[in-house]
């Protein structure tokens, strides 16, 4: 890991990003947000899924999200995604959340990444856990930190009585450590299982094993 880790360092000047470098993870960002969507709208039917989506959205986004480890092996690939999703997620107004969440567990991935030389896919793997914890739990601990003005707006959007009755429920911490690890599990699933769909293309780019 050391030797990953000196090597990745004194090619740091080499690995500089460059504009095809940034169109690639702009592609990638976009495909991320986008399968990372349809669990998230999925979440809406019932507030008891909120605690599944995190997990669902990360298997799902493995995918883009690996692949862009294997075509961009360059430091701040994966934290410039991070910022975007940040500012995403700010927008719907958790701007403090999401530069403290999203933009540090990215900073971590970067890390990790470093240390593994940007070659490895348990490395990417770990990566990747981290940077879906932070993006994926940023929007939710409103209903915990804001639970009055949350549960007030919710009353005013006209919501059942029984669907309000399930707000009060999820709102208990408890539920919250339940959706970090369902996060962290669908993480490592979703490394697994791209892993498999993708060997052949791991193999070429060099990160089949590691």
């Amino acid at each position: 890991m050391r030797e990953a880790a000196a090597g990745s360092t004194s090619l740091w000047g080499v690995r500089r990003l460059r504009g095809r470098d940034l169109i690639t993870i702009g592609i990638f960002f976009a495909l991320y947000v986008a399968v990372s969507m349809v669990p998230m709208v999925m979440s809406g039917i019932h507030p008891l899924v909120w605690v599944l989506f995190p997990g669902l959205a990360a298997i799902v986004g493995s995918v883009p999200f690996m692949l862009l480890c294997t075509r961009v092996r360059k430091p701040l690939a994966v934290l410039i995604m991070g910022v975007l999703l940040a500012l995403l997620s700010a927008s719907t107004g958790n701007l403090v959340l999401a530069l403290v969440l999203v933009v540090g567990s990215s900073a971590l991935s970067e890390f990790v990444r470093w240390l593994t030389g940007y070659a490895s896919y348990r490395g990417n793997a770990v990566a990747f856990a981290f940077f879906s914890f932070g993006w994926m739990i940023s929007p939710l601990p409103t209903i915990w930190l804001y639970h009055d003005s949350f549960m007030a707006q919710i009353l005013t959007q006209g919501m059942p009585d029984d669907y309000v009755r399930t707000c009060e429920q999820v709102a208990d911490p408890s539920f919250l450590v339940l959706c970090a690890m369902f996060t962290l599990v669908g993480a490592t699933i979703g490394s697994f299982v791209t892993h498999r769909l993708f060997k052949r293309h791991f193999v070429r780019a060099g990160l089949a094993e590691g």
